[in-house]
């Protein structure tokens, strides 16, 4: 009896994961993102790789933010179609930073007929003429989110002419210190956006314009051709002026950000320039990705040019992920 028992307790339970139900399959893989399914998860055996690459389901909502700093450019783009392409026209949602380009974008646009949320950050790939075009096929469209790109103001008609649902548009901007001293000064202050916004976006319910060149006449117009509006967010927006009129127009807005209300609970608050004028940050804040502010001395711009040569020895994270690609 006793060596029956030592032998019972020294048995190792073998689990056959590739006989794991499928609802329970896909609550696991709908934990991953996409490149830990697409080379790794979804490559383990046949079961799962029959999940990944035949049930669009799995697909229909894409996160790729960061895909951008741990990937190349290339190869998260690739990825990125693949993606789409297993989603199989059932694509809702796609949201990613940096690595997003023209090119990627119209694939999107090419099968992706229900999308209805685009949420791109840092893409200076993308230009007013692609994002413009892109959006015709999206006429579901009800929440967009342009967030440190390239893209401008001008576009904002277009888009609203294109998706006649848009619920929740956001299109910030990043200002520098330098901008805001001569914000007041002529040129510096830019309606486009806005007056497209009023003349095309009548569904909205959320706006988050930060760092945003618009005026009091812009907000006022927004104010009056966006009846629905219950959430806007004008912080940065140097050129405005909350007079007692504009205050009053805003009242009946649930949820109001104002120019100098604190930018701490802004996802990409690290990426702007935050002066004394505005609370809610350091002194200065300098984005890593573009040089927004000249702000190293003389002295200082030699540590910096070590810290140069220190990362080109270095080479990128992505790397690492050169093996991985290379047997897929």
């Amino acid at each position: 009896m006793d060596d029956d028992a030592g032998e019972g307790e020294g048995e190792v339970e073998i689990r056959d994961w590739a006989g794991m139900p499928s609802d329970a399959l896909f609550a696991v893989f709908g934990r991953l993102d996409v490149a830990d399914i697409l080379t790794g998860a979804g490559r383990a055996c046949r079961a799962w790789r029959r999940l990944a690459d035949g049930d669009p389901a799995l697909w229909r909502r894409l996160d790729m933010t960061h895909h951008g700093d741990i990937l190349e450019t290339e190869e998260a783009e690739a990825m990125a179609r693949a993606a789409v392409d297993r989603a199989a026209g059932t694509l809702q949602s796609f949201c990613a930073d940096t690595f997003v380009t023209d090119s990627l974008l119209s694939y999107i646009s090419g099968r992706a007929p229900s999308l209805k949320s685009l949420q791109l950050s840092m893409c200076d790939e993308v230009s007013n003429e692609a994002l413009a075009e892109a959006v015709k096929s999206f006429p579901q469209l009800e929440e967009l989110e342009i967030t440190f790109c390239s893209l401008n103001s001008n576009v904002c008609e277009s888009v609203g002419r294109a998706c006649p649902h848009l619920k929740s548009f956001r299109l910030n901007e990043r200002w520098t210190i330098l901008q805001r001293g001569f914000a007041a000064f002529e040129g510096m202050d830019d309606d486009t956006g806005a007056l497209g916004i009023a003349s095309s976006m009548p569904e909205l319910r959320d706006l988050q314009l930060i760092g945003n060149n618009l005026t009091n006449t812009g907000l006022a117009a927004i104010l009056d051709h966006c009846p629905r509006l219950e959430s806007l967010d004008v912080r940065r927006c140097c050129n405005l002026q909350m007079d007692d009129a504009l205050r009053s127009k805003c009242a009946r807005i649930g949820n109001l950000r104002l120019p100098r209300d604190p930018i701490t609970d802004f996802k990409y608050r690290a990426y702007l320039a935050i002066s004394d004028d505005y609370p809610g940050g350091s002194d200065i804040e300098v984005d890593m990705y573009d040089d927004l502010l000249d702000v190293v001395t003389d002295e200082e711009d030699a540590e910096f040019d070590d810290m140069a040569d220190y990362i080109d020895g270095v080479g990128s994270d992505a790397d690492m992920y050169d093996d991985v690609f290379d047997d897929v």
